[in-house]
């Protein structure tokens, strides 16, 4: 009971608060981030797993990790000002274990906020995926692109793209589209057939011969996302992102987890987003790969993102302490060595709980 009264007391103080950064419009619920790592037979092990962190929109509270046993430490990640888990076993283990993040969210829907914490400088430079000048410098001149109006950018990146999902074929290692029909926001196909797709036209057919390596679909390769025109939320907002930076706007990259509908449930993957920085009004979010999916939100995302997400890293390129591979591109789901070398051997599931029924009724004995 005690715990609840903690949190009923800063979902009230995170509420006054936000007030000057959000919309007021909240949804609160606890997130779990789950890892089933197999026996290493003795081999040493390193697992990394991102944290979240509160901030003006999103308040972490009541964090619990349970590494059934294993050594774990909290880590930060200082270019961006990130938080992420490290766990060590030198010796391996000889079983399964579970690794068990909990923590409880307050996320408010967003619109532009004022953030004096971050170094606008940062996101004026390239990463490795997220280029600034080069080709980006001709697409913004050949489509009179501006910096004083973002909201072009936004609909050039939107109009440009097309959503789609790809399935890897262990086997052969090859990338293979599938669209799953039509969208049923519009009826109208994901990947259309009589089109030609990115800046090197390629047809639906040639779309899976272009991806090689890191130049493919869910990498955030800005490059990419440009020549070939067809990618998912990674995609679309690097892209945003290579264009922003070069017209000299700070641009950042956000990846979390989207929060479904309903009371409780898993969660089936990350998402991702970006912002934008205009002087002396703060950081705009968009969501250009939302918008895409829903025609109705295109509006919307433009300037807001909704509520039922939670951030857990920001920016790109990290540098993660004893990592064999750093920087790393894009973090959100585990990273795992065994004896320094990276291994697929776990499972991993994200589950969420709404706890919105047991704030009204809190907040309803309060008031009585």
């Amino acid at each position: 009971m005690k715990n609840t009264i903690v949190l009923l007391i800063s979902l009230l103080v995170f509420s006054c608060e936000s007030k000057t950064f959000g919309t007021g419009k909240f949804r609160t619920f606890e997130f779990t981030y789950g890892v089933e790592l197999e026996s290493t037979d003795g081999k040493k092990l390193e697992l990394w797993i991102p944290v979240p962190q509160s901030s003006v929109i999103q308040s972490i509270t009541d964090l619990s990790i349970d590494a059934q046993g294993m050594n774990y430490e909290l880590k930060d990640e200082d270019f961006h000002g990130n938080k992420y888990l490290y766990i060590l076993e030198e010796n391996g283990i000889n079983e399964s274990k579970t690794v068990s993040m909990t923590f409880t969210v307050v996320r408010e829907e967003q619109q532009n906020i004022k953030n004096n914490d971050v170094d606008n400088e940062k996101y004026l430079k390239s990463s490795r995926m997220v280029p600034v000048g080069q080709m980006f410098k001709a697409v913004i001149g050949e489509n009179n692109l501006k910096s004083d109006n973002i909201r072009e950018l936004y609909d050039f990146v939107l109009n440009g793209m097309h959503y789609g999902k790809p399935t890897d074929d262990k086997n052969s290692g090859n990338h293979k589209y599938i669209h799953g029909g039509k969208n049923p926001k519009t009826g109208k196909e994901w990947l259309p057939s009589n089109i030609t797709y990115g800046l090197k036209n390629k047809s639906k057919d040639e779309l899976v011969k272009s991806q090689k390596d890191n130049y493919s679909y869910g990498n955030g390769n800005s490059i990419y996302a440009c020549d070939i025109g067809v990618g998912n939320c990674t995609d679309y907002h690097s892209y945003f992102i290579s264009l922003s930076r070069t017209m000299g706007v700070p641009a950042r990259f956000h990846m979390g987890f989207p929060i479904p509908s309903g009371d409780e449930g898993i969660v089936k993957g990350y998402h991702c987003w970006a912002d934008y920085y205009i002087d002396g009004k703060g950081w705009y979010p968009v969501d250009i790969s939302e918008a895409d999916k829903d025609p109705n939100k295109i509006e919307y995302f433009f300037g807001t993102v909704d509520e039922s997400r939670v951030e857990m890293m920001a920016g790109r390129d990290f540098d993660l302490f004893n990592y064999s591979s750093n920087p790393v591109n894009l973090f959100i789901y585990p990273l795992l060595e065994i004896d320094d070398k990276p291994s697929n051997k776990f499972s991993k599931e994200f589950r969420f709980r709404n706890l919105w029924r047991i704030l009204k009724f809190l907040v309803e004995i309060r008031v009585k």
